[in-house]
């Protein structure tokens, strides 16, 4: 049928040709998604920082106030305080114990004997002794109970002399090992 003039009431048929190129927008939508993920790094850095700086600030302050708040004469006091106990530590490790010393060599001298003058040389480890005694079996018996004590390293008679009543007097030399004696033993 011819058309001529009149007009038609049905549509047209017209058919849209579309091609297709398979991949032709995914490059834009590649550049579009590495931009939108380099702004949301870009964006959760900053955040991230603007975190940071003020956990900084805030431990700062802290800083400043308890450094404002110290007591530095009392901390110097303190700190000369920890050293004087560090060296007086040191001299009561090694300091000898006299009365320990005076108590073993009393528990070792027979009744007999009277101790006129005791002398003691920390230096040197040794004691002088002056004293009385009714015989030399006496001295004797003095001697073997000094000798026979660990504490004890020589033992030296250097004088003997005699008074009218029989009583002699004697000067005698006790050398020990301090080690026994210390405050705190050593092993």
């Amino acid at each position: 049928m011819e058309q001529g003039g009149t007009i038609s009431l049905l549509p047209e048929s017209r058919r849209k040709l579309e091609i297709n190129v398979p991949g032709e927008n995914r490059p834009l939508y590649m550049g579009a998604a590495v931009v939108f993920i380099s702004l949301l790094l870009f964006v959760t850095l900053k955040l991230y920082t603007s975190s940071l700086t003020g956990q900084f600030t805030e431990l700062e302050n802290e800083i400043n106030t308890t450094e404002s708040q110290r007591d530095k004469q009392f901390e110097k006091e303190a700190l000369l305080l920890n050293k004087q106990f560090a060296l007086i530590g040191g001299l009561l490790q090694n300091h000898l114990i006299w009365s320990n010393v005076l108590v073993s060599v009393q528990n070792l001298t027979p009744v007999q004997v009277q101790m006129k003058t005791v002398l003691g040389n920390i230096s040197e480890s040794k004691l002088e002794v002056v004293g009385r005694a009714a015989s030399f079996t006496t001295i004797a018996k003095q001697i073997a109970a000094l000798l026979s004590n660990e504490a004890v390293t020589d033992v030296s008679l250097d004088k003997v002399s005699s008074f009218s009543t029989g009583v002699l007097e004697y000067s005698m030399r006790i050398v020990f090992d301090k080690n026994k004696f210390l405050l705190t033993k050593e092993k």
